[in-house]
């Protein structure tokens, strides 16, 4: 259970800059398997977990440090609010955000979120 628009604006935020990271790697011309970007759903005892890959440009070590800060951005185009926004949407439900990245293999985005709101009863 869980506000469902709130989370939408999460994974959208999400799988927004997953879509731009895999659009900036090339690929060689014919190359029939294009960049990927995966959606994992699974239940881990009393959490969901919700985990977004890809095969992009990864984020350098760096500037993993401010993924989650307002405005801090590394593209032309951005506001550098999405990852902020995400991260601030899934903790106020009550769960965790996690980023795991390196250049030029991609990144791997966790989402942890209890199955009941925080405080209900069992």
């Amino acid at each position: 259970m869980t506000d469902a628009e709130r989370l939408r604006t999460a994974l959208v935020n999400i799988l927004g800059n997953a879509r731009q990271a895999v659009e900036t790697v090339a690929r060689p011309v014919g190359e029939q398997n294009g960049p990927h970007v995966t959606l994992k759903t699974e239940r881990a005892g009393e959490h969901a977990v919700i985990t977004i890959s890809d095969d992009g440009a990864g984020i350098a070590a760096a500037d993993m440090a401010r993924v989650f800060e307002p405005y801090f951005t590394t593209r032309r185009s951005g506001t550098g609010l999405g990852l902020p926004i995400a991260k601030n949407i899934i903790e106020g439900l009550g769960g965790s955000i996690v980023v795991h990245s390196e250049q030029q293999r991609g990144t791997r985005v966790r989402i942890d979120l209890p199955l009941r709101p925080v405080g209900a009863a069992a």
